[in-house]
């Protein structure tokens, strides 16, 4: 019976968050002004301090910095920002459990909150067996248009549990990373929970449930 080894990306198996790690790489290109990184920080500050709604996060940064623009030309800056040393914002502890579970022959996965034009290629950066993530659509001609669906951690233990019975195997040969008190329907879709570099409130849930933290 396969084992399966699932991840969560950004503060997982990166140490950061993908999206705002991107988002840098774009204004380095000269594709956004520098200044315009305070306004995706007071988008980051509104989410982490005062309480915004992942949704709302998401529809905020699509109108501000997405909309309008050529899905082309994002996935081609993601490849170019995955070939600069993208392996330095991989988180150790976290990726070092990722090659161990494929060395063993895992089914791997990655189910991210992040949009699929990061967390594709970035799966086939790491050569997980599947993905799963957030969906921005395109009108005909390429062109981002709006926020289609935003994967949260209902949604995740949903996907996970297709994967359960899709590769018909158990729950208790599944395994699941994360560090995001979002993602607890998630881990707790699994057989086992690690739970990857915590605040002080997930830290105590780990403890409760005696999870693993790494």
């Amino acid at each position: 019976m396969i084992s399966v080894s699932a991840f969560d990306l950004d503060h997982t198996l990166v140490h950061s968050n993908c999206s705002l790690l991107f988002y840098r790489h774009l204004i380095k290109k000269g594709i956004f002004h520098p200044l315009s990184f305070l306004r995706a920080l007071v988008y980051k500050s509104q989410y982490e301090l005062c309480g915004m709604p992942l949704q709302d996060l998401h529809h905020k940064v699509f109108r501000r910095f997405l909309q309008g623009q050529s899905l082309q030309r994002i996935e081609d800056e993601v490849r170019s920002f995955l070939k600069a040393d993208f392996y330095r914002y991989l988180y150790m502890p976290a990726y070092s459990r990722l090659r161990r579970a494929q060395h063993e022959g895992h089914h791997t996965v990655i189910i991210s909150n992040s949009p699929s034009f990061l967390v594709r290629p970035i799966a086939d950066y790491l050569e997980v067996t599947e993905w799963y993530s957030s969906e921005y659509l395109t009108d005909e001609k390429g062109t981002l248009q709006e926020v289609g669906s935003i994967l949260l951690g209902d949604g995740k233990a949903t996907y996970l549990q297709k994967i359960i019975r899709k590769l018909k195997t158990k729950r208790e040969k599944v395994t699941a990373y994360s560090d995001s008190m979002i993602d607890l329907p998630f881990l707790y879709a699994a057989g086992k929970a690690i739970v990857v570099n915590p605040s002080g409130k997930m830290r105590k849930i780990s403890e409760e449930q005696d999870w693993e933290v790494i």
